[in-house]
């Protein structure tokens, strides 16, 4: 569906109150006639009213205030509008689902609010209805969000404003993590929103990981990418898997930022090196048996051990004697294709289990990397990261319920440049954006969730 970005106005008191006025430059473009009846939409509000001109020449439509608020118009601008089967459209109502709401009118959102305003000022190229909610803040009996925006005020200085707004079009979750996501209300309004209205909702939830390392393990065009894996693994098994490939990981099926997870290789008089975080120190110790390893880790809660995965662990490309891996931010743009937005290297701090920030890691240009570690066959090595990404990227996508429109990919290279895939997140960081070379990226990062958006919402 074609659209266009017109400027909608309020009527003036005197102005006929049941009936909204084009300028005769829309009607133009729109082939209407005056008296012509048509259902207008704003996200879940609809209402049958006629049309009238008014001798403007410019892209706009002005609305009789009791239209405006049957509708439930948050604020007049310029805003993106189609015309098709009689049926006007106005936004479309994008909207950030999230928790953590602070009750601050600067940061609404605490650390996260400019995250969120990012996502909404890369929008206002396009113009739509943009807000982010709590489920708090629905008004089921009404069916309307009580939502927070970003943009200009009567001042003319940017702030976060509140207003009334219809049920969103297309929902871009943020929940900040699987304790929110369980919580009954964030679970309630989901499913509510979806059975009231033909709202569609983007990377819902979190993976987990061992369905993840399922569909991509057994899937032809990727099983070459991912290391081998075992849920709930038994002290035989993480034995065995030693004695395979010398150096294994363990890790927490539902964890996130590289917490808990442990490094084993075998020592070469016997015994097993293990290799973990504590606290903030990096931890390397010798356990003489198997046995002895896993009931340090676990202890008398040995049940815990049914929540982890054992993994193939894979002999990283170094940088300065650390590993390295590397961060792919990916998006669909409004063409509903996978493009990688940004690849963020990331080497392990000193004696790290693995490159997150939190546990000692850090950013280097990836360009410098490549340059460094594959001389004369950089672009080789990072075509072979973006290939295998874009095929993992659209392989999970048909495995996974509702759609995706980002992912976040931890990528490996080995020393023989084979690509391998650790991790993939529905809820990626924004982390690598920090670094200089990738900043614009980050932008380009923060218009593809409208762009994607537009394209769920049939406004492309």
């Amino acid at each position: 569906m074609s659209s266009i970005i017109c400027k909608i106005q309020a009527l003036s008191s005197t102005m006929p109150a049941k009936a909204v006025k084009l300028s005769t430059s829309l009607m133009k473009e729109w082939g209407c006639h005056p008296g012509q009846s048509i259902k207008i939409r704003v996200g879940n509000r609809t209402l049958i009213t006629r049309i009238l001109g008014i001798n403007r020449n410019e892209y706009a439509i002005y609305f009789p205030k009791y239209i405006a608020r049957q509708l439930a118009i948050p604020y007049f601008s310029e805003i993106r509008t189609s015309l098709q089967n009689r049926e006007l459209r106005i936004g479309p109502v994008l909207a950030i689902l999230t928790t953590g709401y602070t009750g601050s009118s600067t940061t609404p959102f605490g650390n996260r609010s400019s995250l969120f305003k990012s996502f909404l000022l890369a929008a206002q190229t396009d113009r739509p209805f943009f807000y982010v909610f709590t489920p708090e803040m629905v008004d089921w009996n009404t069916q309307t969000v009580n939502g927070w925006f970003y943009g200009k005020g009567k001042n003319g200085v940017c702030q976060w404003f509140r207003r009334t707004a219809p049920l969103p079009e297309v929902i871009y979750e943020r929940i900040p993590n699987r304790k929110a996501e369980s919580l009954p209300q964030v679970k309630a309004c989901r499913e509510r929103i979806q059975s009231i209205t033909r709202c569609q909702i983007f990377n819902q939830g979190f993976f987990n990981k061992w369905s993840v390392h399922e569909k991509l393990y057994q899937h032809p065009l990727t099983s070459e990418n991912i290391p081998e894996t075992y849920p709930s693994p038994t002290i035989p098994l993480i034995k065995k898997m030693v004695d395979r490939h010398q150096m294994i990981y363990l890790k927490p099926d539902g964890g996130s930022l590289g917490m808990g997870i442990f490094r084993i290789t075998r020592h070469p008089q016997g015994g097993y090196y293990c290799r973990f975080r504590d606290g903030e120190k990096n931890v390397l110790r010798l356990f003489h048996s198997m046995e002895k390893l896993v009931w340090h880790i676990f202890g008398q809660q040995m049940h815990r051990l049914n929540r982890y995965l054992v993994q193939q662990g894979i002999r990283l490309a170094k940088y300065d004697g650390r590993p390295v891996d590397f961060r792919v931010h990916m998006h669909k743009d409004r063409s509903e294709e996978w493009q990688v937005v940004g690849i963020g290297a990331k080497v392990a701090g000193v004696g790290c289990v693995t490159t997150h920030g939190r546990t000692g890691g850090s950013m280097i240009s990836t360009s410098e990397l490549l340059q460094k570690k594959f001389p004369g066959a950089e672009s080789e090595i990072e075509n072979k990261i973006r290939d295998a990404s874009i095929r993992i990227a659209r392989t999970l996508e048909e495995e996974v319920n509702g759609p995706l429109g980002e992912l976040g990919l931890d990528i490996g290279i080995d020393r023989y440049q084979h690509v391998w895939l650790f991790e993939v997140n529905s809820k990626p960081g924004r982390h690598i954006f920090l670094h200089p070379t990738l900043r614009d990226a980050g932008k380009q990062s923060a218009r593809y969730i409208t762009e994607y958006s537009l394209k769920l919402a049939n406004f492309v």
